[in-house]
């Protein structure tokens, strides 16, 4: 069985069956229902949506998935362009005349109207489209219109094909860094304002969005003063359970023979993490391996993080602060020390201790276990953490 360092859906796509079968269920049904998805990095948010999309259009509804992260650079023009794009080709086989949303890009400023009356679009459809084109090709500078007019180019074609459709932003948070013009002035935060507001009219197109650092997320759709706040149903998605780890070893590791106690060795050491659990499986497989016990798990262990550790860890720490950064190593060396522990043996002050763990754990990196006890939620990064010196 091939392993995938990227989102999987289909025969590949494993567990998950409850959060599947519940946004499936309420987007496909006639309820105003939203979702935001939220977890730690590489929890496999992103496999849900793809997955959820898939089997979304296979009941005739139209997907539209955006990652904000494949935005680059991240401005209204770029964000524009890609947005009308991907709503133009998800619903390429229900308009009337099939074209592409590069042929109005190279259509002239003053040939677009006949362009557009010409594919028999509705007025409101075609309305998006030059106003929105406007501004990619800037011929206009209104930003928030073309904004307006890109979100509200899904309603629109969802009203005149007489269908639903679905929008899903993964990444959502990292909408507040958008900026326009040629100074890269910051928009993001009335953007997601905008949305929530056209959204709360939309008819035919709900909305779904994802983020990785929970603290972020929350400040954008589950605090009082939050943009969306009751607008979008909450959803944490957990690492596996052990009947979903059991699952992905039956489907990836069928012939694997564990000894004494690696099996629950294994899944500790994942944390029920999917992409942990893809990086050690492809290793395995790389190793040729038939039977395993914990000193060959921990060769393995050992061997992933020398190999995929710098480059799935060492952007992740750049984000922190020295201190955050000696708080998590104290507790990959010892896991379990209380914060006065921590500081003792980092030499960090127990002021200074506490606000960094209030921190981490704002940031998913790592959960309370009990007043004073924390570990982290991804065993391979403490694993790492302690095996490099930074």
């Amino acid at each position: 069985m091939s392993f995938s360092l990227y989102s999987v859906s289909g025969r590949d796509f494993i567990g998950r069956h409850k959060i599947i079968e519940e946004l499936v269920k309420e987007l496909a049904s006639k309820n105003r229902i939203g979702f935001s998805l939220s977890g730690i990095r590489r929890i496999g948010k992103t496999s849900i949506l793809k997955e959820t999309k898939r089997i979304l259009e296979k009941k005739g509804i139209t997907v539209i998935y955006i990652s904000v992260w494949s935005i680059v650079p991240l401005t209204v023009d770029e964000f524009t362009k890609i947005m009308n794009r991907a709503t133009i080709s998800e619903f390429q086989k229900k308009l009337p005349k099939k074209f592409k949303f590069e042929q109005l890009l190279a259509t002239g400023a003053k040939a677009i109207t006949t362009f557009l009356q010409n594919l028999k679009l509705s007025s409101n459809v075609a309305q998006d489209l030059e106003v929105s084109v406007s501004y990619v090709r800037k011929e206009s500078d209104d930003v928030e219109d073309a904004i307006k007019r890109s979100f509200s180019l899904i309603e629109d074609l969802s009203e005149m094909t007489g269908t639903k459709s679905i929008l899903i932003i993964d990444e959502f948070p990292s909408l507040a860094d958008m900026t326009y013009g040629t100074k890269n002035q910051k928009i993001g935060t009335q953007i997601i304002q905008l949305l929530r507001t056209l959204f709360e009219d939309f008819k035919h197109t709900k909305l779904v969005v994802s983020g990785s650092f929970r603290d972020t997320l929350q400040n954008l759709v589950a605090k009082e003063r939050a943009p969306f706040y009751k607008q979008l149903l909450l959803r944490q998605i957990p690492p596996f359970n052990e009947d979903e780890f059991e699952e992905f070893l039956k489907h990836y590791l069928p012939e694997l023979k564990f000894q004494d106690n690696t099996k629950a060795q294994l899944y500790k050491i994942s944390s029920g993490v999917p992409y942990n659990l893809q990086l050690i499986g492809k290793e395995i497989q790389h190793m040729e391996l038939k039977k395993i016990d914990k000193k060959i798990l921990d060769k393995v262990v050992c061997s992933v993080l020398k190999k995929e550790g710098d480059y799935s860890f060492k952007e992740f720490v750049s984000s922190l602060s020295p201190s955050e950064i000696k708080v998590l190593k104290g507790l990959a060396k010892s896991p379990g020390l209380a914060p006065i522990e921590i500081s003792r043996q980092e030499f960090v002050d127990e002021n200074s201790v506490n606000a960094c763990l209030n921190t981490l754990e704002k940031k998913a990196i790592i959960e309370k276990i009990k007043r004073g006890r924390y570990r982290f939620t991804d065993n391979m990064f403490a694993c790492w953490l302690d095996q490099n010196s930074l």
